[in-house]
């Protein structure tokens, strides 16, 4: 349901979140570490500073981390940001034309369980996304 940008955002927080002992985290060791392509995952993170998700700094030293107020943040703003607002409401089979007037073969099927998610991550802050994984 969700593209390898999602994938590997939820990747490099869970990551940042692993190791937050560690204050600062480069793209290098990231992508490293989560065998990630590097210049994907820096696009990736960039987007994700940019939206305030996570943090970032510049320089020698910089990279990227989590403040208290990005573990606030709920995952599907992570979601939101990389797929945009209408993940929830495109078509599974990915058709332009797909909704309740116009459905395609697997419509009903799926749009209760898009909704379940939605709502799920809703609640899930980014905090509470480290604490499930553990």
């Amino acid at each position: 349901m969700f593209s390898n940008s999602t994938k590997y955002a939820i990747r490099a927080i869970v990551h940042m979140m692993k190791t937050k002992d560690q204050k600062k985290h480069t793209v290098v060791d990231m992508a490293r570490t989560l065998d990630i392509p590097q210049p994907f995952l820096s696009k990736v993170l960039q987007q994700l500073a940019r939206s305030g998700i996570i943090s970032s700094s510049k320089g020698r030293g910089g990279g990227f981390y989590l403040t208290k107020e990005n573990m606030q943040r709920p995952l599907i703003d992570v979601v939101i940001c990389i797929e945009g607002y209408n993940v929830f409401n495109n078509c599974i089979l990915g058709l332009a034309e797909c909704s309740d007037h116009n459905p395609c073969i697997l419509h009903k099927h799926f749009k209760v369980f898009k909704h379940s998610i939605e709502a799920s991550i809703c609640d899930i802050s980014v905090a509470d996304m480290f604490k499930v994984k553990n």
